[in-house]
């Protein structure tokens, strides 16, 4: 990117944008996760339905640790838009002083205007790394999701999980190695914990009906963990 920087001085505006979207959108994927490989939306809609669950945001909300979770989330959030809004300043500023840094660079011995606006946008990139970085852990945040995701209904089939309102989104079984399914009874929810680190909480009044069947259908060998 630093290069690219160099290359196409006039659309350098243009690169940083395309940058900060492409943070956040690995971002976003990352956090998303994956379900189980092979297996389609039509599979799941086609198999035999198990349970179904229509009001599991409603559930949910009665849940004060994970409102507490969702409130953290916010703070999170907003930190990372804190972290947006200085990128900007730091941006424009090297952008303003871009002749004096590279003649700065020259008579320190970089060979060429390439090399000094190289060495530049890649100082200015570890920079914004290191300021994230001070930020989020400043902040007590880490770098995978605080709250789990929670959709609004979901169906359960023999061949995966249908989820509402997660922009279509499946889990599939047998789900992927390392994945973890707990179960907590007294506030009525079964979480998958993914091997990246995304968690997908589904509340229900039927938790351990549905812990079971995800335990047959979903685990192949895999760690699960109830609690009481």
């Amino acid at each position: 990117m630093a290069y690219a920087f160099v290359a196409f001085p006039r659309y350098v505006w243009l690169l940083f944008l395309i940058y900060l979207g492409l943070m956040m959108g690995l971002s976003a994927y990352s956090a998303r996760g994956g379900g189980g490989a092979g297996v389609t939306r039509a599979d799941i809609e086609r198999a035999r339905q198990l349970l179904r669950e229509e009001n599991a945001l409603q559930l949910a909300m009665e849940d004060e640790e994970l409102l507490a979770l969702y409130s953290k989330q916010m703070k999170a959030s907003m930190m990372s838009f804190a972290v947006l809004f200085l990128y900007i300043p730091l941006f424009y500023a090297v952008r303003y002083y871009y002749r004096s840094l590279v003649d700065l660079l020259k008579n320190l011995g970089a060979p060429s205007d390439t090399v000094a606006g190289f060495i530049i946008w890649l100082g200015l990139f570890e920079i914004m790394t290191i300021v994230s970085f001070i930020i989020q852990r400043r902040g007590g945040l880490g770098d995978k999701p605080i709250a789990p995701m929670v959709p609004k209904g979901f169906v359960v089939t023999d061949k995966g999980i249908l989820l509402k309102g997660s922009l279509g989104r499946i889990i599939g079984f047998p789900l992927p190695e390392g994945t973890r399914v707990e179960l907590n009874e007294s506030k009525g929810y079964v979480e998958i914990v993914e091997p990246k680190g995304a968690r997908i909480r589904l509340y229900t009044m039927k938790a351990k009906r549905l812990y079971e069947i995800i335990q047959r259908y979903g685990l192949r060998g895999e760690k699960s963990k109830k609690e009481s």
